[in-house]
């Protein structure tokens, strides 16, 4: 069974590029931050070497979604360079809409429903039967193509992916763009498993995944790829603390 792939969405900010979602963190640091951010702040929160950093962020400068000023001094030297981001600050209350709504969402059916984990599954299998472009059944099944073709999907949605090619495949997602709110409650993790199981599904692949590692408050999931086109209900998701 073969499926068409989707043209990359690669703008050198998402993680289908070689920087792994690097450059998605920073976007986010520079949307969200009130203050100017230097060099040196930026390397210590995204976890890179300082000279790292300065090529992530002249990169963001040169692509428009950062903007580079340098410090006024009061003493003999050069002046300090910092950045800012030029995307709307989400921190502002009309640019919190979505994320409340999502919050509000979530809560709602954690409480209302019994089964709010198998009910979200459910949801976010629908929603990648949508996403998907459905396979060829006439064709072979290329699980290499599959996983390409769902490696861009999420990428533009900003998931920032990374695939593990090895037998099973691990996803790697480095930006979760529903962070904020999926920490405050879990139960949405199910409807981003759904996604890809349902995306997986509608293509013709035998992976699903089953079980989710998210890092808190690393910014980071890891999923695992098994085998198997039995229906799953809902994904087992594990939360590992900075020391788990």
């Amino acid at each position: 069974m073969a499926v068409r792939v989707d043209h990359p969405v690669f703008d050198g900010t998402t993680g289908g590029s070689e920087h792994h979602g690097r450059r998605t963190h920073i976007i986010r640091l520079l949307r969200d931050a009130k203050e100017p951010m230097t060099v040196e702040y930026v390397a210590k929160r995204v976890g890179l070497p300082p000279n790292t950093a300065r090529f992530h962020l002249e990169s963001l400068v040169d692509a428009g979604f950062a903007k580079r000023e340098a410090q006024e001094r009061t003493t003999p030297g050069r002046p300090k360079v910092t950045y800012m981001g030029t995307l709307p600050n989400q921190t502002h209350e009309r640019a919190q809409g979505f994320r409340l709504l999502a919050e509000i969402m979530a809560a709602t059916v954690a409480q209302a429903n019994g089964g709010a984990e198998e009910w979200m599954y459910r949801a976010g299998t629908d929603w990648g039967h949508y996403l998907a472009t459905p396979g060829d059944p006439t064709q072979e099944i290329d699980e290499s193509t599959i996983i390409t073709a769902l490696v861009n999907k999420l990428d533009a949605l900003w998931y920032s992916p990374e695939i593990v090619r090895k037998d099973p495949p691990k996803l790697v997602l480095h930006n979760c763009p529903f962070w904020d709110s999926t920490r405050r409650h879990y139960v949405l993790c199910q409807l981003h498993v759904g996604m890809i199981n349902g995306c997986l599904e509608e293509m013709g692949s035998g992976y699903r995944v089953s079980k989710v590692r998210a890092q808190d408050p690393a910014h980071r999931c890891e999923a695992d790829l098994g085998r198997g086109t039995s229906r799953v209900t809902k994904a087992n998701i594990e939360v590992v603390s900075p020391r788990g």
